[in-house]
């Protein structure tokens, strides 16, 4: 996976365009949007659109994290619940 230069999302490599400048460094881009972007020399930082897309993928790492933990917890509520079956069961 090769990763925007501009916007830092990833992407797959055939798609979207590699630039290789003067002095041999290489610029990837995912679309037009974001090479001319660079090209009129914007900030990433500056750009609304790129910042609503840091936002909502931080918000869904959140959401993704908070799920994982109450699996986590039901998964270990579950094996105590074994485990003090099995424990009755021997005495």
């Amino acid at each position: 996976m090769v990763v925007c230069s501009f916007c830092k999302s990833n992407y797959e490599f055939p798609k979207g365009t590699t630039v290789v400048q003067k002095d041999s460094s290489v610029r990837y881009y995912c679309s037009s949007k974001c090479r001319k972007n660079s090209e009129m020399g914007r900030l990433n930082k500056k750009v609304k659109w790129i910042r609503k897309s840091v936002v909502v993928k931080a918000e869904k790492t959140k959401k993704e994290a908070s799920y994982k933990l109450k699996l986590e917890a039901k998964k270990a509520e579950e094996e105590a619940k074994l485990a003090r079956k099995t424990k009755k069961k021997k005495e």
